[in-house]
């Protein structure tokens, strides 16, 4: 092989007895020769220019075959940026490939091998899922590719080693395909029908769109969520006895395989927190931005070297994710689907089944691949239009999660048109199918109240003072007496020490027969202090006011045109701002059954055949308890005098609170 030459006959670079040589010129006039000196002692050309792309960027690669003397060397794979610094020899083949020494060898040896080349050119796609061929949608993943008319030759995919098992069959048809798409069939039949019908339906929809969510399988160690898992995941052909990644990965790691598995669904297993708080706080904050990445189909921006924006990464398809705890965050929850599996919930005898026909789950995966891709332009905003119209049939707490399995439903009518064409079901087994499937999601949406609400700040909002309260960190003083305590006190924070009530801990409000008034700086300083040591910190206090105030939780104001949070009240003679508490919700305790005449009944417990505890935030004058010196009191202050028939002063509602109207004050607002 020979480059361009340098007098007739002697070409300035060749390749000869293993060596790339170039061509030297001696002499002058008549007397000049050329002699040849060896650049390396190895021989190498560039095979292939790999233009490699994962959808967002592209890449140049050269692909090189070479030899010694000595006998071949194996090909390798070099950026076009690090091509011609020559540094690539030793890193690829070891010490064996020697480049001569001498000032420019480096630089001839690179031009002496891009003279001597003549490469095809290729691209690589480094990303699963559809691209656009010509007219054709093709769905790519790491053995090729899948068009309308099955598998597509002459596609090259070089995916992550995480997702190298990620190959789909050609496609089969008529009674081969009837018989695989069955064992879809067969998969609704290992665990309750609450949690196969979305894992099955969240598979399925992966081609068809970005989720916007995560489903979250989780269940104590020993429930089998995991081979449940793996099960779904083999329908891309992953049939390896592992997950292809789990939550011990970095987190740009997971970003970056996310982003690879593009319409795809990528299972990450065991989310598990333990160790010391550090590790936790690293896994949830790990949680955190993939599941948040993924429901907001964002990724995290980065910069060049020289100072321009590289594109995001967001993640592309769908995760399907396992855990034995649920990550922490109300909107991070928010953009998860959890489905519970409980020991002894799984049927052992069918799963074992369909593990040894796991290879024949992704042949039925490719026939709903090929079916798409005929109709993908069709089924597509068909599945958007349905979503909007299914929305009212499932209603949850949160927006996102009535999305999800409307979602769910628009494209199991996609997948019951495919099987009805295919003669896989009848009409009346679409029907019977259909009606299984909507009990088992609106079962789903029934469960996600009590996971959303176990974050949201507003419903821990109340539990936490309580908790702040009752543990001696904090306390609430007597609105109108600095020197007394407040009614109650043992629920205020106050302990009995040498027969007197001592308070415990920084005060964070007053409280009065009327109300509990909160000084919004101190409170919210302690009671994040106690939300963080939970694992569950809460927003920021300007958010966490508007919230409370939002959901009837503590009383606002209008001033000036606006929404404030905070109320003016008069606090031993001086008006502050202040977060007041309605009432009724810090009555609401766990702490005794409903009485029976109380007029704030807690949801979850029946009306107790004891006398009320108490009608509101305090307990009646019948329980003597909560007035300093009631001559019914166990606890009595020794310097207050006894009070006969001190009764509830009046509700903030008949105006048994101060407020200067026309103050401008600071506050929450």
């Amino acid at each position: 092989m020979e480059g361009d030459e340098i007098l007739p006959g002697y070409p300035r670079y060749r390749i000869h007895r293993g060596r790339i040589e170039m061509a030297r010129l001696e002499g002058r006039g008549e007397d000049r020769a050329v002699t040849y000196v060896p650049l390396a002692n190895f021989a190498c050309t560039i095979r292939r220019e790999v233009r490699r792309t994962d959808g967002v960027q592209e890449e140049l690669l050269f692909e090189l075959e070479g030899h010694t003397p000595a006998g071949p060397l194996p090909a390798v794979r070099v950026r076009a940026a690090e091509f011609s610094a020559m540094a690539w020899p030793v890193r690829e083949w070891g010490a064996r490939a020697i480049v001569s020494p001498g000032n420019g060898v480096r630089d001839r040896l690179r031009a002496a091998i891009q003279h001597l080349s003549n490469p095809e050119r290729t691209t690589v796609y480094a990303h699963t899922g559809w691209i656009r061929r010509g007219t054709e949608w093709v769905y790519l993943h790491a053995g090729g590719g899948i068009g309308q008319r099955g598998s597509i030759e002459g596609i090259e995919v070089d995916l992550p080693p995480e997702l190298a098992g990620f190959i789909l069959p050609d496609p089969p048809t008529g009674e081969a395909e009837r018989e695989t798409l069955s064992l879809l069939l067969s998969m609704l039949e290992v665990a309750p029908r609450r949690v196969t019908w979305p894992l099955l339906l969240y598979a399925l929809a992966a081609p068809i769109g970005h989720p916007m969510g995560s489903v979250y399988l989780s269940g104590r160690t020993g429930a089998r969520k995991t081979s449940l898992a793996l099960l779904v995941q083999a329908l891309w052909g992953h049939t390896a006895p592992h997950p292809p990644t789990n939550w011990e990965g970095t987190a740009n790691a997971l970003e970056a395989l996310a982003f690879a598995a593009k319409d795809a669904l990528l299972l990450v297993d065991d989310y598990a927190p333990t160790g010391h708080e550090g590790k936790q706080k690293e896994l949830q904050a790990k949680a955190a931005r993939l599941l948040r990445n993924q429901g907001n189909a964002t990724g995290r921006a980065r910069m060049r070297s020289d100072g321009r924006m590289q594109p995001d990464r967001a993640p592309m398809g769908s995760l399907l994710v396992t855990g034995e705890d649920l990550p922490p965050g109300h909107s991070v929850r928010a953009r998860c689907l959890f489905l519970e599996l409980n020991p002894g919930e799984v049927n052992l005898a069918e799963l074992s089944r369909l593990q040894l026909e796991a290879a024949r789950l992704s042949e039925a995966y490719a026939a709903w691949i090929r079916w798409l891709a005929g109709r993908l332009e069709e089924v597509r905003p068909l599945v958007r239009a349905r979503i909007a119209e299914l929305r009212p049939h499932y209603p949850a707490p949160h927006g996102r999660t009535t999305d999800a399995l409307a979602r769910l439903h628009a494209v199991w009518e996609a997948v019951q048109q495919h099987w009805l064409e295919v003669g896989l079901i009848t009409p009346a087994e679409a029907s019977r199918l259909t009606l299984e499937m909507e009990g088992a999601l609106r079962q789903v949406a029934a469960q996600q109240t009590g996971y959303q609400q176990d974050t949201d700040p507003v419903e821990r909002f109340i539990p936490l003072l309580l908790a702040l309260l009752a543990s001696g960190r904090a306390h609430l003083a007597h609105r109108h007496s600095a020197e007394e305590p407040p009614p109650a006190p043992e629920r205020w924070g106050w302990r009995v020490q040498a027969g007197q009530w001592i308070p415990q801990g920084p005060q964070v409000g007053w409280v009065d027969g009327q109300g509990v008034y909160l000084e919004p700086t101190a409170l919210y300083a302690a009671l994040n202090r106690l939300a963080m040591e939970s694992g569950e910190p809460l927003p920021t206090p300007r958010t966490l006011w508007k919230r409370l105030g939002e959901r009837g939780v503590i009383r606002t104001q209008e001033r000036g045109g606006r929404v404030r949070y905070g109320v003016g009240v008069r606090i031993g003679g001086v008006v502050r701002d202040v977060v007041q508490i309605i009432d009724p919700h810090i009555a609401r305790t766990p702490n005794s059954p409903n009485g029976a005449e109380n007029p704030v009944q807690d949801d979850e417990k029946g009306v107790g055949k004891n006398p009320p505890v108490g009608n509101s935030v305090f307990p009646t004058e019948a329980d003597g308890l909560w007035s300093p010196g009631g001559e019914n009191s166990v606890l009595r202050d020794r310097k207050a005098p006894v009070a006969v028939g001190v009764g509830r002063v009046g509700s903030p509602e008949e105006g048994g609170y101060e407020v200067e109207l026309g103050e401008s004050l600071g506050g929450p607002d």
